[in-house]
């Protein structure tokens, strides 16, 4: 067992910060055997609801870890989305909007409201079941690193005490003001500070004036406020979103009484009794840090990208950078791919970053945005595509990668999301994505037996068409309703690449010895183990 009063120890990954994104990350890299910690000031998770949506693509991560179901239960299904009234005793409520959850129709799960208080005990339960260490109530001090690692000075939020950790790799996931970030001089761009605002957490029935009807999101005119359901009908509590303004009293009592006033306007009711439980000023801001990684140290969530609540894609970014980080370091850490791999993670999450935010901010305008769906499980690593030799013009569009696709329209490309298609293995109905996660995989259609000898330590997972018996193809899979070969871009004899994050890497439409020898090349380069010119180190 640990020494829990150690004043030195080594670990594979330290990570700094244990809100969402630094508990998600510990738990994609335990999953993946790395042995990490996480330090976060604060005495436990969060309190506050704080993120509310989880993404389809949240959801497929959280499911490849095994808590989907959690996730879920812990949740609430919507509806999605805001309506508006002038008060909450208004006859008819309005909707903003579509309603319609696009993803439950490519994606095995679908998005999900939960929120932040509820969810990180989720996946702070996971990630040390899987073998993470947690420590609250412990704050970062000071770094220093050189080509074999990182040092890291920390201390004990409440006593005097000073413990350094030598690790590997870093992971600053330690928020919008990030001291890691700050430590290593990395700068920020984009529109910057879009203002300060109050959440406030309260109980009171307002059964009286809602009357039944479904809450979960209420824009109220007459308060210039933002109302949302926390709890259940029995728990009947409540957060108000209200925004700052020059002269507030912004004490604690202060934002309290406001919240207090407001509520009552919102309700409509002067003399609403209610209970204010927590009332807390927050900043939003639109910024994105000029580079994700410094050495060994790399940012993650909130220190790599602040967004604001618009769409409610921010928490799910830092799931996500979490997710693409993990199986890099993990294979970097077991050798089976050279140190360029983490090269990657910049070039690939920082452009997501900047188009998330960009896509975040048309939508306060109120001016042109891609769908919800498009933002959730469209985006892509152009940078992925760029990297791979073997590459053709099918995998472009107009000559050039692309950072978002329409996911209701999959491509199948080099640096998109592998598509979701239904699957039946051995008795039970799958979706390709559940295939993926251990290694590097290769999907064949069935009649392209070839590829089983194609490159030693892939999987190969042969897909059969609805039509035929998947019996004596190995590892088969029955195509349910016959659309591999048209989702992913393959004809009968390809075969298509995929990373352990579910991101293509690689395809072909035919099985002959070249194109074996591209796949070969394909897989040198996305392990970062091939020259420039495409050839093995």
């Amino acid at each position: 067992m640990r020494d829990q009063h150690s004043t030195e120890r080594r670990v594979r990954v330290l990570i700094v910060g244990g809100s969402l994104s630094g508990l998600s990350a510990a738990m994609f890299l335990a999953a993946r055997g790395v042995e990490c910690l996480v330090v976060e000031q604060r005495p436990g998770t969060s309190v506050h609801p704080r993120a509310r949506l989880v993404t389809a693509r949240s959801m497929e991560l959280f499911r490849s870890v095994g808590i989907e179901e959690q996730v879920r239960k812990a949740g609430d299904p919507g509806p999605i989305g805001f309506v508006v009234v002038n008060t909450l005793a208004d006859p008819h409520y309005v909707p903003t909007g579509n309603h319609v959850d696009e993803t439950l129709d490519i994606s095995p799960t679908g998005m999900r409201l939960c929120d932040q208080q509820q969810l990180e005990p989720l996946v702070l339960a996971r990630a040390q079941e899987l073998g993470a260490e947690v420590r609250f109530g412990t704050r970062f001090e000071s770094l220093t690193q050189d080509a074999g690692g990182v040092t890291a000075t920390l201390s004990r939020v409440d006593t005097d005490e000073h413990w350094t950790v030598h690790c590997d790799y870093l992971l600053a996931a330690d928020g919008i003001r990030s001291p890691v970030r700050e430590a290593l001089g990395i700068g920020r761009h984009g529109p910057g500070a879009l203002g300060r605002s109050v959440s406030a957490i309260f109980d009171a029935d307002l059964e009286p004036v809602i009357k039944g009807r479904r809450a979960m999101a209420v824009i109220v005119k007459a308060a210039g406020a933002f109302l949302f359901a926390r709890g259940s009908s029995e728990a009947r509590r409540w957060q108000l979103g209200f925004p700052m303004f020059e002269g507030m009293d912004s004490s604690p009592e202060g934002l309290r009484e406001r919240t207090r006033e407001l509520v009552r306007v919102a309700a409509d009711s002067p003399d609403l009794d209610l209970t204010v439980h927590s009332a807390m000023a927050w900043e939003s801001a639109a910024l994105v840090a000029d580079r994700f990684r410094a050495g060994r140290v790399f940012l993650v969530g909130d220190s790599a990208h602040a967004m604001p609540p618009a769409g409610g894609f921010g928490g799910n970014t830092g799931v996500q950078d979490g997710h693409n980080l993990a199986w890099k370091l993990a294979a970097v850490l077991d050798g089976t791919a050279g140190e360029e791999l983490l090269d990657t993670y910049d070039a690939e999450r920082r452009p997501v970053a900047d188009f998330t935010v960009e896509e975040t901010m048309a939508r306060i305008g109120q001016s042109s945005a891609e769908s919800r769906a498009t933002v959730q499980l469209g985006y892509c690593y152009p940078s992925l595509w760029a990297s791979v030799p073997g590459k053709d013009a099918r995998d472009t569009v107009d000559g050039e990668a692309v950072i978002a696709e329409n996911p209701l329209q999959p491509s199948g490309r080099p640096g998109t999301r592998a598509p979701h298609v239904v699957l039946e293995h051995e008795g039970r109905s799958i979706s390709t994505l559940d295939l993926f996660g251990d290694g590097f995989v290769l999907l064949a259609d069935a009649r392209a037996e070839m590829w089983r000898t194609a490159v030693p330590g892939l999987t190969v997972r042969y897909i059969v068409g609805p039509d035929r018996n998947a019996s004596g193809q190995g590892p088969g899979c029955t195509d349910v309703h016959g659309t591999f070969l048209s989702a992913y871009g393959i004809g009968p004899g390809g075969a298509v690449l995929v990373r352990p994050d579910g991101f293509i890497g690689w395809r072909t439409t035919d099985g002959s010895a070249t194109a074996r020898e591209r796949l070969g090349a394909a897989v040198l380069a996305l392990t970062g183990r091939a020259a420039p010119g495409g050839g093995p180190r």
